[in-house]
């Protein structure tokens, strides 16, 4: 698999988009700019593997949004296609389509990916939606919630003496 996102590392903010939802919402990552961190998920709608890893991700929404995150899943393709793919899934996170592919773009990946940014944007960590899921879900959480941790206004505003 080529790099994924090699023009965003962690550290640089990642880029903004703003998508349409299955359910016909425009959502942007300024949505949750200073609000939440994000999980953003890039997909194939017609790939069973992508579908499985989305479920998958599904499964685990609690978890992430314990840590005070979204997620947004953002499938390539026309609306049709998507809305054809997904029917019937129950997700409980937006699934946005990316019909021209500028987001993907956006964020140099060609394949499935999942990226973790904090709540003002900063990238904390990125990789293939092919790797180990679990593993890579456990990076992306312990990484929103590192975040908020070292974030004064959101968690511990100082560490106590030892």
């Amino acid at each position: 698999m080529e790099s994924i996102g090699h023009e965003i590392s962690p550290g640089k903010l990642i880029p903004y988009f703003s998508l349409e939802s299955t359910d016909g919402k425009m959502i942007s990552t300024w949505d949750f700019k200073e609000k939440m961190g994000l999980v953003i998920v890039f997909f194939n709608p017609r790939s069973s593997a992508d579908l499985e890893a989305i479920a998958q991700i599904n499964s685990r929404y609690q978890e992430i949004t314990d840590e005070n995150a979204e997620v947004l899943a953002v499938g390539s393709g026309a609306v049709e296609e998507m809305t054809g793919c997904v029917a019937g899934m129950n997700f409980r996170f937006p699934l946005l389509m990316d019909s021209n592919g500028e987001a993907a773009r956006s964020f140099n990946v060609e394949q499935g990916a999942i990226f973790a940014a904090d709540r003002y944007g900063e990238l904390r960590m990125k990789a293939a939606l092919a790797d180990d899921l679990d593993s890579t879900l456990d990076n992306a959480i312990n990484a929103i919630s590192l975040s908020e941790l070292e974030c004064p206004e959101c968690g511990v505003s100082s560490w106590p003496a030892e």
